[in-house]
């Protein structure tokens, strides 16, 4: 191999390795924000039972008794 392609092989191996520590960057950042969201929906969830929990028997589409 010349000394042109080792250089050049050099340069692209140095831009993959930066390449792929960015992606583990943002990767992890992703994997962040995935269980922040799993923990925010969780709570939804549970919010939502409680209140169905709490209203009682009433359909949603029945009217209040003071209709």
């Amino acid at each position: 191999m010349s000394e042109l392609s080792i250089q050049e092989l050099q340069i692209k191996q140095t831009f993959l390795e930066r390449h792929i520590e960015e992606q583990d960057k943002v990767i992890y950042e992703m994997q962040s924000d995935i269980e922040r969201l799993r923990s925010q929906i969780k709570k939804l969830i549970e919010r939502t039972e409680s209140l169905s929990a709490s209203s009682g028997d009433m359909p949603a589409n029945e009217r209040p008794p003071h209709y």
